[in-house]
């Protein structure tokens, strides 16, 4: 570290990823953040690259023995943005100290790229970004016994199937562009995703955005702006907020078919498609969000199959079937909550060919193993009423 560095000061640890299994040599991530005040002008984000632990740090208190096995709480001040790691022993115990630091352009070798090209007129740092406010992972709801139980919370409708989104305070720059005189009211969506390798997602719904916004604006929310960490490096982007949307109904099945030929004209297919695919607004008039199957500008998307389309649509049918609505909504009601099993099977059958009886089999499952759908839950089920199972 050069002597401009010696100066020390506080960060927080905002996130740490674990290396893979399959790849030891592959460095746990940690991404840290500094005030403002005490970058100087510098860097606010930085990346730590430690020695792979993840055959060290094993069980559920992994991630906190991670947050903790640092042996030191400042870092230097200056332009670097990556820092390496190495164990050394303190006290008895294995830490991580940090022995050198380099500047951007080693973030490739973290495969922390930017999710370019930026070709919205508006650039917002994340620092700008008001954090979401916290809010309970968990509700409680009444099943059809009568008993309270403890279910997921369903994330806010703009922000389903994204890795990391949420609802947040339009940025100053975004209100005076776009929302002026709503200061207080303004809200925006912030879809980031700073994991490695995860910027190709981000370019490719950008991408997707951009060809909507040139050729069909109006047929999803308006791309407002690419968010920035440390000025120029993109790591996602802020989406208009409609906050009058409902997801869709069988009444919305005309007009969510229409939306979705529109998007199909593009060249660009709905990722995951389900009712929550469609933001119907108060006024009736039907969106498309994220995210997108892409990125639209290569050939191997331009050149889709038509029978891909072809099945979206003729899913799109399947979303509105009455029977369907009514057994989700005999689970939902039951249950709480509508498990991924459902879908996983709807998929591949065509249709829900579970009872309300065999699905009390599966919720209970679900519930004494923590509200989590593990693997072993899936193929226990795949086993019981999957395609090969005596369920169907």
């Amino acid at each position: 570290m050069s002597s401009s560095q010696t100066a020390a000061v506080p960060f927080t640890i905002e996130n740490v990823l674990p290396g893979p299994l399959a790849f030891p040599s592959s460095p746990d991530v940690y991404r840290i953040r500094l005030q403002r005040e005490h970058a100087a002008g510098g860097p606010t984000i930085k990346y730590l690259a430690a020695p792979n632990t993840v055959r060290v740090f094993t069980g559920p208190d992994a991630y906190h023995r991670r947050l903790t096995n640092l042996a030191f709480d400042c870092v230097p001040a200056g332009d670097w943005v990556v820092g390496r790691l190495s164990a050394a022993e303190r006290g008895g115990e294995t830490k991580l100290e940090l022995i050198s630091t380099a500047g951007a352009d080693t973030l490739l070798g973290l495969s922390l790229v930017s999710a370019g090209p930026v070709w919205c007129g508006m650039t917002v740092d994340e620092a700008d970004c008001a954090k979401a406010p916290p809010s309970m992972r968990w509700t409680t709801v009444v099943d059809a016994a009568g008993a309270e139980v403890r279910v997921p919370k369903l994330a806010n409708l703009q922000c389903m199937d994204y890795v990391s989104a949420s609802v947040i305070p339009a940025p100053q720059a975004v209100v005076a562009c776009h929302y002026p005189g709503q200061e207080e009211e303004a809200c925006v969506v912030l879809v980031s995703d700073w994991f490695p390798g995860h910027w190709v997602g981000i370019d490719n719904e950008t991408r997707a955005y951009r060809m909507i916004q040139e050729r069909d604006p109006g047929l999803a929310p308006r791309f407002l702006a690419h968010v920035t960490e440390n000025g120029s490096h993109v790591v996602g982007f802020l989406l208009e907020y409609v906050p009058d949307a409902r997801e869709a109904g069988p009444a919305d099945l005309d007009r969510c078919s229409a939306v979705l030929g529109r998007l199909h004209a593009l060249g660009i297919a709905k990722r995951g498609l389900s009712r929550h695919s469609f933001l119907v607004k108060g006024d009736g008039e039907v969106l498309v969000r994220g995210p997108f199957d892409g990125p639209p500008e290569e050939a191997k998307t331009l050149a889709k199959s038509p029978s891909e389309f072809e099945d979206q649509a003729t899913r799109m049918l399947r979303l509105a079937d009455p029977q369907r609505a009514k057994l989700l909504g005999e689970f939902q009601e039951a249950h709480g909550f509508v498990l991924p099993f459902v879908y996983w099977l709807e998929e591949r059958t065509g249709r829900i060919t579970l009872t309300v009886e065999e699905y009390s089999i599966l919720a209970k499952e679900y519930e004494d193993n923590g509200f989590a759908w593990s693997r072993e839950l899936q193929e226990r089920a795949e086993k019981r009423f999957g395609l090969s199972g005596q369920g169907i």
